[in-house]
């Protein structure tokens, strides 16, 4: 039965300017499309600042960050493509700790560089020079 759902996750207190970036960079690769809104279970809209459609998840997903505990979750009505919403929410996710690495790493001076790997994961390599 459809309903909303609401994934946690443990990123607490993510960079909202990183988040975007790894939804964009997200829907790039998946076709999809970044949004103000997800559809619920009656195909209304749902206002929210950042949401991501992919041609799998015809009613598409909120990406937002609990207000209270800082938490990034996961919002929507995921009946029926459960398995395409938790490959997306781990990309999300990948993509945004990738993200994240590289800017550390580039605030310690480090030269960094992301490459995609061979089965689609994201390589960082981090170089300094003396």
């Amino acid at each position: 039965m459809s309903h909303i759902s609401t994934a946690k996750t443990q990123i607490k207190q993510p960079d909202p300017n990183l988040l975007r970036r790894a939804v964009e960079v997200v829907a790039g690769q998946q076709l999809g499309e970044v949004t103000g809104y997800y559809l619920d279970w009656n195909r209304q809209k749902q206002q929210t600042p950042l949401a991501l459609f992919v041609p799998n998840l015809k009613r598409g997903m909120a990406v937002v960050v609990d207000p209270t505990t800082g938490e990034l979750q996961f919002v929507g009505d995921f009946y029926g493509v459960q398995p395409i919403v938790a490959e997306i929410q781990g990309l999300i996710i990948q993509t945004y700790t990738s993200l994240a690495v590289m800017q550390a790493l580039a605030a310690q001076g480090y030269v960094v560089e992301a490459q995609e790997g061979t089965d689609g994961q994201m390589v960082l390599t981090g170089v300094t020079y003396a």
